[in-house]
């Protein structure tokens, strides 16, 4: 048996020393030894599955540390993220301008994995005004991939933009799809959700509807959210190569006592460029019950280095004493100019489909000089509009001052300079408009920001 080991010795290390150009001439290496009876299947097996995965790594971006059961099947990795920010403000007028700084936008630090193969795992906690709160943390039942079970604090999957980590985005921050609090982020419950065919992804949650860390003030079960979404990519289900053609619907239904309501649910609004705080409104004590209703619609188109994408959202209040509608939209156009492919970022997965790491054709090297990364610039538009709950709408009170139409032009660079290290930089535009509102509007007319950003994830 000793002298059974010393070919697969060989064979490993050979596996292990030799470029990814012999990667094949290995793999036939391993299998002839199997053939001649020099191992057996399961030690070629075992040396096949680690070829395999150090193949994986060769071209991997993950800087993950990962710790392996004996028997591979459960897996815990350390993942963490940290975005700088700088950010500047000019507004009209001047009195208005809000401070600038150097802040940290995120701070992540979590763990995930596999246990027995089937089930995955996630916690995440994020670095929150001085103190680390909880992001994500569920458990995922993977077993059968068309119907795979989630249960803790997750994203919800209403949105392209909201499924795209901040990682990932084409800019600093969102748009007012994700940020007028018309779709959900992450939130507590269950979800159903799986992959029915390649390229066609779905879901289905009930949780509490308020947000991350955020429950009921009472046992009303008619508070529960019910949050239902499905999107295809046309591109993977035609297998067109370099292309992606997503088209994604989303629903939720939730019904709101009034203790919850006048608790949890803030319609608050401020600028893509996170300055200026334009809108606020709350329900009254007239407001007894309020039924909630989002749909929304999502739809991206990628062929080699370029992208645009885009969402539009309405959400309906429809309260015991008023029908009122909120409604956000944007679109965003993106190129890689230095060739990369945005469908090598493009992932379909049953919790739906995303963009996600970008990987440089070559990576800086300061070194030899030879590496530049990759170099991105977009383009974006994107509206909020909450002129349908005005002064006059019952059950509702505006703060005082507040518009309740913003439009966003914005324009980006980013320079990715390997795949967990970027810097972007972003310019926001804002225009202020107050439409049925009967104060004396004495907010800004406009503000210009600019975001600066340095990222590291690992």
């Amino acid at each position: 048996m000793k002298y059974k080991l010393i070919p697969a010795i060989v064979a490993s290390m050979f596996a292990a020393q030799t470029p990814a150009v012999y990667a094949d001439a290995t793999q036939d290496l391993i299998d002839a030894l199997v053939t001649k009876g020099v191992l057996t299947e399961d030690e070629g097996a075992l040396l096949g599955k680690g070829r395999a995965s150090e193949k994986k790594s060769e071209g991997s971006v993950s800087k993950k540390l990962e710790l392996v059961s004996p028997d591979g099947k459960s897996t815990l990795k350390v993942s963490g993220r940290v975005q700088m920010d700088y950010r500047y403000f000019d507004a009209s007028p001047d009195s208005k301008d809000e401070e600038d700084e150097f802040s940290m936008r995120r701070v992540y630090l979590g763990v995930d994995g596999k246990y027995n193969e089937f089930i995955d795992y996630k916690a995440v906690a994020e670095l929150k005004d001085g103190d680390f709160i909880l992001g994500e943390a569920y458990l995922n039942l993977g077993y059968f991939e068309p119907a795979q079970f989630t249960f803790g604090q997750f994203k919800t999957s209403m949105s392209l933009e909201e499924r795209t980590s901040s990682r990932f985005t084409n800019f600093t921050e969102r748009s007012y799809v994700n940020n007028a609090g018309i779709t959900e982020g992450k939130d507590t419950g269950v979800m159903l959700h799986g992959t029915l065919t390649k390229g066609f992804n779905y879901s289905l949650a009930v949780v509490n509807g308020y947000g991350m860390n955020k429950g009921m003030s009472d046992n009303d079960d008619d508070s529960l959210a019910y949050i239902a979404h499905a999107d295809i990519d046309l591109a993977t289900m035609n297998k067109w190569e370099g292309k992606v053609f997503h088209i994604g619907a989303s629903a939720k239904m939730h019904d709101i006592d009034v203790d919850n309501y006048m608790t949890n649910v803030k319609m608050e609004q401020s600028t893509i460029g996170k300055g200026y705080k334009f809108y606020a409104a709350s329900a009254n004590s007239g407001v007894t019950d309020t039924d909630l209703r989002t749909i929304g619609g999502e739809l991206a188109f990628a062929s080699g280095p370029w992208k645009i994408q885009g969402e539009y959202a309405t959400t309906n209040l429809d309260s015991n004493l008023d029908d009122q509608d909120i409604k956000a939209y944007y679109v965003e156009a993106g190129w890689l100019i230095t060739g990369e492919n945005y469908s090598d970022s493009y992932k379909s997965k049953s919790m739906g489909g995303k963009f996600d790491r970008i990987k440089p054709n070559s990576n800086f090297n300061p070194e030899n000089g030879k590496g530049i990364g990759a170099w991105e610039v977009a383009l974006g538009y994107s509206m909020f509009d909450a002129t349908d709950i005005t002064e006059a709408s019952a059950g509702y009170d505006i703060t005082a001052a507040m518009a309740n139409e913003a439009k966003s032009l914005r324009a980006g660079l980013k320079w990715i300079l390997d795949p967990n290290t970027r810097m972007m930089l972003s310019y926001v535009d804002t225009d202020f408009d107050v439409s049925g509102n009967t104060s004396t509007y004495t907010g800004i007319d406009d503000e210009q920001a600019i975001n600066f950003r340095a990222q590291f994830d690992f």
